[in-house]
């Protein structure tokens, strides 16, 4: 492994553990607490070795949001990949019960993010708009196919946003702890195809 390869990855683990940190932080004392030098008491680092990778604390909030946006995409890749010849309707429905299962299942992460109040959606790495991007596809393929409504530019914005609001309030309330959290998440994406539904 080149040392450039190698400071990658160790840059990788560090943002890690940096994240990792700020989230059990957020979570016991709130985000108003988060401080570069908790953060670097609890990892046994000094806080400049903090700031070298985070300026401040909105863009840890902004990494976790993102982390967990990563993860619901490559889950949803992973999902519609293995099954190429569904119906465009269950590669909706699908997605969005991935969505919300992924968004839910690292919930001492989200709800970290929660208690950020970080007001934007969460976005991807490499491409800001690839969530909407995959799901304006789908609403694109479902409108073509003459199963989905008009698909204006807002669509896959407000789906997104309706998802997330569900998954946000799933974390705050611990609803992925009840028996019947599978139904729960099935009669919600129910909700939302029934409302982009022709």
């Amino acid at each position: 492994m080149d040392i450039k390869k190698r400071r990658s990855i160790e840059k990788e683990k560090m943002k890690h553990l940096i994240l990792n940190a700020s989230i059990k932080i957020i979570n016991k004392d709130g985000f108003d607490r988060l401080s570069m030098r908790k953060i670097a008491d609890l990892i046994g680092y000094s806080p400049t070795t903090i700031y070298i990778y985070y300026e401040n604390k909105a863009q840890i909030a902004t990494d976790i949001g993102n982390e967990i946006f990563n993860s619901i995409i490559n889950d949803i890749s992973k999902l519609l990949s293995k099954q190429p010849d569904l119906t465009i309707e269950a590669k909706l429905t699908e997605s969005f019960q991935q969505f919300i299962m992924s968004m839910t299942s690292h919930p001492e992460m989200g709800r970290a993010f929660i208690k950020s109040g970080t007001s934007g959606m969460f976005r991807g790495k490499t491409d800001d708009n690839q969530g909407e991007n995959m799901l304006q596809s789908l609403l694109l393929e479902g409108y073509a196919q003459g199963i989905i409504k008009e698909v204006n530019d807002n669509a896959s914005w407000m789906i997104l946003t309706a998802l997330i609001g569900f998954g946000m309030n799933a974390l705050e309330n611990q609803l992925f702890l009840l028996d019947n959290w599978h139904n729960l998440i099935a009669s919600f994406v129910d909700i939302v195809m029934h409302g982009i539904s022709k």
